[in-house]
């Protein structure tokens, strides 16, 4: 009787997360920028208001309804976006790529509500005793940038789960995608406070 083992072969090397770690540097970058925005915004917005003069300029129109449209929209984007990580970490292709298909509808909705809000609030910029309107601009354009691009990434992770690259066993770019979505909502419901409610 033969008492030898068998030499199994090395198990692969786990891959690296390189992905992850990109995107939380890009998180963590998008949050400097927009962090660096709003404290010029509060400082500028804090400092009119303390000689008593009016931040907004009297023939600006600045609704809440388009902007609780947005942020309603954005918050059930988080969940049909949680839905396309818990579908591709179940093999669930087809489910994930109705939820980032869903997800980049609600993000076209976004875009299109940004759009039109910004048509009907009468601001111009560089017009007017405050900054105010080149401030807002500043801060809903950089976002509305920053927004494309997280359509544009969750686009190309749609279309790679689709080529068959994401399932159960790697994750890694929908959860990336995902991650940098969530920090776009957050950094919306700031401007939301700040810009639009606050006024």
């Amino acid at each position: 009787m033969n008492m030898t083992t068998t030499n199994l072969p090395a198990a692969p090397p786990a891959r690296s997360r390189n992905i992850l770690v990109a995107v939380g540097f890009g998180i963590a970058a998008v949050l400097m920028y927009f962090g660096g925005l709003f404290g010029v915004y509060l400082r500028e917005r804090s400092q009119v208001r303390s000689v008593g003069g009016s931040w907004i300029p009297e023939k600006a129109n600045i609704e809440l309804t388009p902007p609780g449209m947005i942020i309603w929209t954005l918050l059930i984007s988080v969940a049909v976006m949680q839905w396309a990580v818990y579908s591709i970490k179940r093999d669930d292709r087809q489910h994930a790529l109705l939820a980032v298909g869903t997800t980049l509808v609600m993000g076209a909705m976004v875009l299109v509500q940004h759009g039109w809000q910004l048509s009907q609030m009468n601001l111009v910029a560089d017009e007017g005793p405050t900054t105010a309107a080149t401030l807002i601009y500043t801060i809903v354009g950089s976002y509305m940038v920053a927004f494309v691009i997280g359509m544009i990434f969750v686009a190309l992770m749609g279309f790679r789960a689709l080529a068959g690259q994401y399932s159960s066993r790697q994750t890694d770019g929908i959860v990336a995608a995902s991650l940098y979505w969530y920090s776009l909502v957050f950094i919306y419901f700031i401007i939301w406070i700040a810009v639009f409610i606050a006024k």
